[in-house]
């Protein structure tokens, strides 16, 4: 077997390098070893082995850069401890170069009044914007929310002169005829009630109007009547306020008051000291709403009278005695003889009344 040393053997050293090349190498890598052989006669060269193992890759030192041991790439090149560059707004460029200082400076823009006359449009579309977001968003919701009922006194409603605080104004207050009664004669045909038919009998025939005017008096305020043929007559009388806060609130009077009967042709009847007593609520609701066509004559209501908003009832009352009724005969159109013949006194727990209102009990 010959030796694998270059000195015991025969042969020139260009041969032995030719032999021992691998076979991909190239003239270039002889001429390099040859000249490495020129210049270091003495340095023996080792084998290569073709085909042989491949040695295994060296460790990696753990002391390597952290952006190589992970592969992270090279580290940037601005560290955090150097400010950025300077940078302005009026820097930056457009899409063919321009820059913001151009249109700031664009003499256009100078002459009508520059970027304070831009922002002062943009202001103004903005607002118009959010004007009509919150018009149509306000009308909307008025639109679908139920009617307000009306307010009571403790707000400041104003009564319908818009000068005076309510319940200060003139109105007309509709109601119908609920109930008769005649228990304060012998004579029950004597006591009557206007329009003469009860809720019972006719719906649309028991409605009855009154025209009164509440004026302010002081701290408080009063009521009347207005003149009328159809209407209880009385004086200015003061109204009270009862139940003040509850579903019952209501401003309450009571005035005395002359009633006059006429049973017969040419006979009168006379229930003095009549008691009259009013309930205008300002909080309930009224609920009568006459379903047939009213009788013109049973109503009182004018145009430039205020319909009362809320619930109302009122009352005539009187007990019977010895002068309850007085009746007498017409004689030319004056008052005559008193007709005593069929009457018999009733007690004054007795009562005769008439009541009207505009809500169902």
């Amino acid at each position: 077997m010959p030796s694998k040393g270059f000195a015991s053997q025969n042969i020139s050293s260009k041969d032995f390098v030719n032999l021992h090349l691998p076979r991909h190498s190239t003239n270039n890598g002889s001429k390099r070893s040859r000249t490495g052989s020129i210049h270091s006669p003495s340095v023996r060269l080792s084998i290569i082995e073709e085909d042989g193992d491949i040695p295994p890759l060296p460790a990696k030192a753990h002391h390597r850069p952290f952006h190589r041991r992970w592969n992270l790439g090279d580290p940037p090149s601005i560290s955090f401890e150097i400010s950025p560059p300077k940078y302005s707004v009026w820097d930056a460029t457009g899409p063919k170069g321009e820059k913001l200082s151009d249109v700031r400076n664009n003499k256009y823009i100078a002459r009508r009044g520059g970027w304070k006359r831009i922002c002062l449009i943009l202001f103004l579309l903005f607002a118009l914007i959010v004007g009509l977001a919150v018009g149509l968003t306000v009308g909307l919701r008025k639109k679908d929310s139920p009617p307000v009922p009306p307010q009571s006194p403790e707000n400041t409603t104003l009564s319908p002169n818009a000068a005076e605080p309510f319940p200060a104004g003139s109105y007309t207050l509709t109601t119908f005829l609920d109930t008769v009664e005649t228990g304060c004669t012998s004579q029950a045909e004597d006591w009557s009630c206007f329009p003469y038919h009860t809720y019972s009998e006719s719906r649309s025939e028991a409605m009855a109007n009154f025209t009164w005017v509440i004026t302010k008096a002081g701290d408080g305020f009063s009521i009347a009547s207005t003149n009328n043929p159809w209407s209880l007559n009385f004086d200015e009388t003061p109204l009270a306020m009862v139940d003040a806060g509850t579903d019952d609130e209501r401003y309450q009077f009571n005035a005395a008051l002359n009633k006059v009967t006429v049973p017969n042709i040419g006979v009168n009847c006379f229930f003095n000291d009549t008691n009259l007593e009013g309930n205008l609520y300002t909080k309930k609701a009224p609920n009568y709403l006459p379903t047939s066509p009213v009788d013109p004559s049973n109503t009182a209501s004018r145009d430039d009278f205020t319909p009362w908003p809320y619930a109302v009832d009122i009352r005539q009352t009187i007990g019977g005695g010895e002068t309850v009724p007085e009746c007498f005969r017409l004689q030319a159109n004056r008052r005559g003889d008193r007709i005593t013949d069929g009457f018999t006194p009733q007690p004054d727990s007795s009562i005769c009344s008439c009541e009207y209102r505009n809500f169902g009990s």
